[in-house]
C-alpha cells in the first residue's frame, strides 16, 4: 500500500488473530517489519500453539514482506523479554509496540487470587512489561510508538469488576507514558476495537443476557451485535505510527467500522462552591444532602 513506515520494526501481540493480526498485516503492507507475537491459545486462554503466528507471518512474507514469529506468553515478564529480544535478534530494534494479545479469562468480583493475577498480568502487566523493554531503545534513537488495547468495559458499565479494572489502568498507564515522555519522539496512545473478533463472538451471550435485564441499552446491544470486522480498526493504529501520528500522543481513540472516535479526559464535570473556597470552612453533611444532589447529580 506504501512505504511510509520503511525501515520501521514492529512488534504486535496476539496478531495470530483478530485485531493484532489485522494490525500486523496493515503495518506491514506500510513497509514495517513485524514480529508477529502469538500463543496460539484458544480464545478462553487454554494450551497453545504455532500456528496462528507463524500463519500471519506467512500472509506477510508472501505479501512481499518482512515478518519473524514469537510464540512467546506476554502474560508474564520473562515471555515479554523474550519477544522483544526476538525482535532485536531479527530486526535490531523495535520502533512499534501494539500490545493486542488477550483472552476470554474470569474476570468477576469472585475470582480467585490465581484468577486475578492471570488477569491482571495478560491485559494490564503485558503492557507495562513490554514497554519496559522497548522504550530504552526509543528513547536512545528519538522515535517510537506505542499503541495499547483497552476496552469500553474500562467504564465499568459492562461489570466484569477485574476487566474494568485492568482496562482503566491500561488507558492510565498510557497517559501517563505521553505525560513522562512528551517532546522525546515518542508517543503512546490507546486502542478500544469494536470489532467481531473470536473473543467477541465467545462472549457475545454474556452480552446478550446483559442487555435482556436491561443493563446495557438497546443500542448498544445493537452496536456490539452488529460488529463489523476487525481490518476496520487496523487503519487508525497504523496511522499512529507514521510521521503524521507522532503529533498525537496520550488520547484513547475507539474504532468500529467506519466509525473512529476519541475519548473524553478524566476532567471536573461539575463543580459547587462554597464562598471563598481556599478561606471558607467546609462543606457539613447537611449542605451536602441538598448541594449535591441538586448541582452535581442534576
Amino acid at each position: 500500500m506504501s512505504d511510509e513506515l520503511a525501515g520501521r520494526v514492529a512488534l504486535v501481540t496476539g496478531a495470530g488473530n483478530g485485531i493484532g493480526k489485522a494490525c500486523a498485516l496493515s503495518l506491514a503492507a506500510h513497509g514495517a517489519s513485524v514480529l508477529v507475537n502469538d500463543l496460539g491459545t484458544t480464545e478462553v486462554g487454554e494450551g497453545r500453539s504455532s500456528a496462528a503466528s507463524d500463519s500471519t507471518v506467512a500472509e506477510i512474507v508472501a505479501l512481499g514482506g518482512s515478518a519473524a514469529a514469537s510464540h512467546d506468553s506476554v502474560g508474564d515478564a520473562a515471555g515479554c523479554a523474550n519477544a522483544v529480544q526476538l525482535a532485536l535478534d531479527a530486526f535490531g530494534k523495535v520502533d512499534i509496540l501494539v500490545a493486542c494479545a488477550g483472552a476470554v479469562l474470569e474476570s468477576s468480583i469472585t475470582a480467585t487470587d490465581d484468577e486475578y493475577r492471570r488477569f491482571i498480568d495478560l491485559f494490564l502487566s503485558q503492557k507495562f512489561w513490554l514497554t519496559r523493554a522497548v522504550l530504552p531503545g526509543m528513547l536512545e534513537r528519538g522515535w517510537g510508538r506505542i499503541v495499547t488495547t483497552t476496552s469500553y468495559g474500562a467504564t465499568g458499565l459492562l461489570g466484569s469488576p477485574i476487566f474494568a479494572a485492568s482496562m482503566g489502568g491500561v488507558i492510565s498507564l498510557t497517559r501517563a507514558l505521553a505525560h513522562e515522555y512528551a517532546a522525546t519522539g515518542v508517543t503512546a496512545n490507546c486502542l478500544a476495537p469494536g470489532a467481531a473478533t473470536r473473543l467477541h463472538l465467545l462472549s457475545r451471550d454474556h452480552f446478550q443476557e446483559l442487555h435482556a435485564s436491561g443493563q446495557i441499552s438497546d443500542e448498544m446491544w445493537e452496536d456490539y451485535d452488529g460488529m463489523p470486522s476487525a481490518e476496520c480498526v487496523a487503519p487508525i493504529v497504523t496511522w499512529l505510527c507514521t510521521e503524521a501520528g507522532g503529533a498525537v500522543t496520550g488520547e484513547v481513540f475507539h474504532a468500529s467500522g467506519g466509525e473512529i472516535a476519541r475519548w473524553s479526559r478524566y476532567v471536573n464535570e461539575r463543580t459547587i462552591f462554597r464562598g471563598d473556597h481556599r478561606s471558607t470552612p467546609p462543606w457539613t453533611v447537611a449542605d451536602l444532602n441538598t448541594a449535591v444532589p441538586r448541582h452535581l447529580m442534576a
